[in-house]
C-alpha cells in the first residue's frame, strides 16, 4: 500500500513540476523577465499569508490518519470542518492585507502600477485560498491512506491550470490577465477534489469542530507551523530579499534557478511523501520499537533516489537551462549547483523529520526550523547589500548546513539510534552518486555553456546515458533502491529489512 500511495503522490507532484517547467519559457517570452520576477514575488507574499492558519491545513492529514486507526469517524469530520474554516478565515484576512499593501509593493518593485499590483496580489491570495480548499478536501483520502483518488483529482486540477495558463499567455502579455486566469483555474480545480472526497468518504462529510479537537490539533499544528516557516524562508524569502536589495530581474534569475532546485528536491523527497500517515498509524500500533527499522530502511531508500537527482541537476545545469529556456540567464548556471548541494545536505533530514512529526514530536522539527530561519534571514539580509545575489545564496547554504547537522544529531539521540544508523543510509549512496558523475562533470567543464537548444539537449541526453544506467545497476546491486525500482534481473547483495 505504501508503494502505491507513494506512486500516487509522486505522480501528481511530478505533473505539477512538469507543467511549471513547461510554462516557464512561455512566461518569460510573453511576460518578460520583470513581470516573471514580479509574479514570483507576489506569490511569495501570498504564501506568507498561509502562516495565519497556524499550520492547521498541513497538520490535519496526520490527525485523520490517527483517528482513522482509532476508528473515530466523528473526529475525521471535525478535522475536515476545521480545515475549511481556517482556510476561509485566512483567505479573507490576507485579501484585505494585500489590497492595502499594494501601493507600497508597486512603488518598491516598479513593474506594475498600484491598481494592477492590487489585482495581481489579490489574485495570488485567491489562488492560495482555493488551493487550500483542495488540500483540505484531499486530506481525508491522504490521511486514510487512500491516496489514488485525491491525487488523480490533483492531476486533473493541474492539467486544467496548465491549459488555462497557456491560453492566457497566448492571448495576452498582461500579467493581470494571467493572474485572473489562474484564479479561474484554481476555482475549477476544487470540483475534482470534491468528487474524490465523495468517492472515498460517506456523508455527512464534515462537522463543526469541537473545542477538544481544536485544542488538540492546534497544539500540534502551531509547532509544526514553525517547521514549515523554515521552508518558507528558504524558498520564498530569498527572492524577496533579492528583489528589494538588488532588483526584480535578479529575483527572476534566482527564481529560475530555484525552480530547478525545488523541482529536484520535491522529486527527491517523494519517497517519503506518503510516509507520514503510514508511520503515524504504525507508531500508534507498535510504539517506538518500529522507529529504528523504519528510519534505517527509508533513509537508505530515500537517499538512493534523492542523491543522483541532485547530482545530475548540479552537473548538467548549463545543458538543462539552455535546453529549457534557450539561454542561461545571469548566474543561473552557477546558482543551481550551489543551491543543489545545500538542499542535497538538507534532504538527509527528510525521513527523520517525517518520523518525528508522525511520532508527535513537532518541536524537534520546529526548533531546528527556527534556527535555520534565523540564520538564513540574518545572513541574507547582511550579505545581500555587499555581495548581491551571491550573499543570499551563501546565507542559505550555511543555514541549511548548520540546521541539517543539528537536526540529525538530535533525532538520533531522541530515538536512541546510533550515528552508524545515519551514516549507513547516507555515505554509500552519496559516494556512488557523486563518484559516477565524474564523466558528466568532465563533459560540462570541457564543453561549457552550449549555444543552442538542440546541442544542449543532445549534451543533456549524453550526460544521462553516461550516468543513469551504471548508477541504477550499482545501486540495485548494493541493495539501496526500493524493491520495485531495482534494475531488472539484477540481484541485491543486501537483505531487505522490514519497516
Amino acid at each position: 500500500m505504501l508503494f502505491r500511495n507513494t506512486v500516487a503522490q509522486s505522480g501528481s507532484l511530478l505533473v505539477g513540476y512538469l507543467f511549471s517547467f513547461l510554462l516557464a519559457p512561455l512566461m518569460l517570452a510573453r511576460l518578460g523577465l520583470d513581470k516573471f520576477g514580479f509574479w514570483s514575488v507576489t506569490g511569495a507574499f501570498a504564501t506568507y499569508a498561509g502562516l495565519l492558519d497556524l499550520g492547521i491545513g498541513r497538520s490535519i492529514v496526520r490527525f485523520i490518519a490517527i483517528y482513522d486507526a482509532e476508528g473515530r469517524r466523528d473526529r475525521i469530520r471535525q478535522c475536515l470542518g476545521l480545515g475549511l474554516v481556517a482556510t476561509t478565515l485566512v483567505g479573507l484576512a490576507a485579501l484585505v492585507a494585500v489590497a492595502a499593501a499594494a501601493p507600497l509593493l508597486s512603488q518598491q518593485l516598479g513593474v506594475l502600477d498600484a491598481e494592477q499590483t492590487r489585482v495581481v496580489a489579490m489574485a495570488a491570495v485567491g489562488i492560495w485560498t482555493l488551493n487550500g480548499y483542495q488540500g483540505v478536501l484531499n486530506a481525508v483520502g491522504l490521511g486514510r491512506r487512500q491516496m489514488v483518488p485525491p491525487n488523480v483529482a490533483t492531476t486533473i486540477a493541474l492539467t486544467v491550470n496548465f491549459a488555462i495558463s497557456v491560453a492566457a499567455l497566448l492571448a495576452s502579455t498582461s500579467l493581470v490577465v494571467y493572474a485572473l486566469a489562474n484564479v479561474a483555474a484554481a476555482l475549477i480545480g476544487i470540483l475534482p477534489s470534491y468528487v474524490a472526497l465523495r468517492r472515498i468518504w460517506p456523508g455527512p462529510r464534515w462537522a463543526r469542530p469541537g473545542r477538544a479537537l481544536t485544542r488538540e490539533v492546534l497544539g500540534f499544528s502551531v509547532k509544526n507551523q514553525i517547521g514549515w516557516l523554515a521552508d518558507l524562508v528558504n524558498f520564498q524569502t530569498d527572492k524577496v530579499v533579492i528583489a528589494f536589495a538588488v532588483d526584480v530581474r535578479a529575483a527572476a534569475v534566482y527564481e529560475i534557478a530555484s525552480r530547478v532546485v525545488i523541482g529536484v528536491r520535491s522529486a527527491a523527497v517523494l519517497t517519503v511523501s506518503a510516509l507520514m500517515p503510514t508511520a503515524a498509524a504504525k507508531i500508534v500500533e507498535g510504539g517506538r520499537r518500529v522507529v529504528g527499522p523504519m528510519y534505517r530502511r527509508y533513509t537508505l531508500r530515500s537517499n538512493a533516489i534523492a542523491f543522483p537527482l541532485f547530482t545530475l541537476a548540479a552537473v548538467t545545469s548549463p545543458f538543462l537551462l539552455v535546453a529549457w529556456l534557450g539561454r542561461a540567464p545571469g548566474d543561473s548556471t552557477l546558482l543551481i549547483p550551489v543551491l543543489t548541494v545545500a538542499y542535497m545536505i538538507n534532504t538527509t533530514t527528510a525521513v527523520g523529520s517525517t518520523i518525528a512529526l508522525s511520532a508527535g514530536h513537532p518541536g524537534l522539527v520546529s526548533l531546528n526550523a527556527v534556527l535555520i530561519a534565523v540564520v538564513n534571514v540574518a545572513l541574507t539580509v547582511a550579505l545581500a547589500p555587499l555581495f548581491g545575489i551571491w550573499g543570499v545564496v551563501g546565507g542559505t547554504f550555511l543555514a541549511l548546513l548548520v540546521g541539517s547537522v543539528r537536526f540529525n544529531a538530535r533525532f538520533l539521540r531522541l530515538f536512541d539510534l546510533s550515528p552508524g544508523d545515519f551514516l549507513r543510509g547516507v555515505v554509500p549512496t552519496a559516494v556512488l552518486a557523486v563518484g559516477l558523475a565524474l564523466p558528466s562533470i568532465a563533459l560540462a567543464v570541457l564543453v561549457g555553456t552550449p549555444d543552442g537548444r538542440l546541442s544542449a539537449a543532445l549534451l543533456l541526453a549524453l550526460s544521462l546515458i553516461l550516468y543513469v544506467p551504471p548508477y541504477w545497476w550499482l545501486a540495485t546491486r548494493g541493495g539501496y533502491l526500493p524493491e520495485k525500482l531495482r534494475f531488472p534481473g539484477v540481484g541485491s547483495r543486501q537483505p531487505v529489512e522490514s519497516p
